[in-house]
């Protein structure tokens, strides 16, 4: 079982249509059978999903964390699709965090524990873990669980601090933590400024992945239609630009260098 953790320490990235279309693409396009965390108590990624979500009535990432659920972890989840479900989010993790930091409620490894068990029981191919900006514990939680990390990120002054914060943390999770698989560069404009800074960045000694997401209307477009890019507009720049990171993640032929560009 892979597992990867999606996350930047700068919100508006991209991470949760990142998490989505991902997970999608290995289901309808590999058949694979994938977990979605949403660790964001925004979530966002549940709403997508399922937008009238009463955390009243099923398990949430919360409860795992504090250990308030079922002990078979797949008992757990909500059914979405063929080939995925989701462990839903919800506000309960802010003030998660409160108590936290109040009361030393809560254990960084239940996430480790929780994917332990299900690549264990062999039924999932793939856990994402859709992170929310900064170091909550659902988010360090994830990212101890996590094989490896994704970074999403635009090209601008912020998100470049964000992403080296990123990679400061997880040297400071040592063996604990997952591995970079890289930084994928979303809202990408063929402007000179975003040239430069993916120049820029492409020079750091960070890795990178060569597929880049152009930026589009149809993303925000597919959010309000509650529908991954591959059903709302699979013909779309973007959904073409998704579908080839996911072959490049997948470790298939890479994309060059100039995938997505026009």
């Amino acid at each position: 079982m892979r597992s990867i953790a999606i996350m930047n320490n700068k919100g508006g990235v991209g991470k949760t249509v990142t998490a989505i279309n991902l997970a999608d693409i290995l289901v309808r396009q590999y058949g694979q059978r994938v977990v979605l965390v949403d660790c964001d108590g925004q979530a966002n990624l549940t709403r997508f999903y399922l937008p009238e979500f009463d955390p009243a009535y099923s398990i949430t990432v919360a409860d795992v964390l504090a250990g308030d659920h079922e002990p078979v972890w797949c008992d757990n989840l909500t059914p979405v699709t063929s080939g995925l479900e989701l462990l839903p989010g919800s506000s309960a993790l802010y003030d998660m965090d409160l108590r936290t930091i109040r009361d030393g409620l809560g254990d960084p490894y239940t996430l480790q524990l929780f994917a332990a068990a299900a690549e264990d029981d062999g039924e999932t191919d793939f856990m994402i873990f859709d992170c929310p900006p900064g170091y909550t514990l659902a988010s360090v939680s994830a990212l101890l669980a996590a094989d490896e990390a994704v970074i999403p990120m635009l090209v601008d002054g912020f998100s470049f601090g964000g992403m080296m914060d990123m990679r400061e943390q997880l040297k400071s999770l040592q063996e604990a933590g997952p591995r970079v698989a890289g930084v994928l560069i979303t809202q990408w404009r063929n402007t000179p400024v975003v040239r430069e800074g993916e120049n820029a960045l492409r020079l750091m000694d960070v890795p990178v992945f060569q597929t880049v997401i152009r930026r589009t209307d149809k993303v925000p477009e597919s959010t309000i239609a509650r529908e991954p890019l591959a059903v709302y507009s699979p013909k779309s720049a973007v959904g073409m630009d998704y579908r080839a990171w996911v072959r490049e993640l997948m470790g298939e032929e890479a994309a060059g260098s100039g995938q997505g560009k026009v």
